[in-house]
């Protein structure tokens, strides 16, 4: 696994199933490299409990009306971020072409380098890992993911590309 080639780049995007080691993975091996994640659960999560009075936020609350203002709040500390010097990782399903894109919008427009790290790994040990999860994804909705999920393409305009299978 070259990851030398990432640790150069301004934005890099580590994308997968959920359950697919994402979170660990990006911790494991981009904590102490001196980037700012950004994490659409986690904004979820607070926005959640700021909305209800400290209410702990749990997967079966999500409501897709909700999400063009997350969308807009990540794309608002990634521009902060980005604008403030700030290398960042950004931790996020991204399991298809368009739903990267805007990632490469954001990097391209504000000049900036962006890298995709795309953790293959298989349905039947994400299903497993989120099962021994105290908040987690309901199987049917890893399934679908995985049905519509895209490897990043050449063509698709990332700077470095890697795809990690069995992580």
């Amino acid at each position: 696994m070259k990851l030398e080639p990432f640790y150069q780049l301004d934005v890099v995007l580590v994308c997968g199933l959920p359950a697919s080691g994402k979170s660990h993975f990006s911790e494991r091996f981009f904590h102490r490299d001196n980037r700012k994640r950004v994490n659409r659960k986690e904004i979820r999560r607070n926005l959640h409990q700021m909305f209800e009075f400290g209410e702990q936020w749990k997967e079966e609350y999500f409501d897709n009306s909700d999400e063009g203002l997350v969308k807009h709040v990540e794309r608002r500390i990634l521009e902060h971020l980005l604008h403030s010097g700030k290398r960042v990782l950004v931790d996020n399903t991204s399991v298809s072409v368009s739903s990267r894109k805007s990632y490469l919008a954001i990097a391209h427009q504000m000049q900036k380098s962006i890298g995709v790290i795309f953790l293959n790994t298989p349905l039947k040990r994400c299903i497993e890992r989120n099962n021994e999860r105290a908040l987690h994804v309901p199987d049917v909705i890893i399934a679908n993911l995985s049905a519509a999920a895209e490897l990043p393409r050449a063509d698709e305009g990332f700077d470095e590309r890697l795809i990690i299978n069995e992580y």
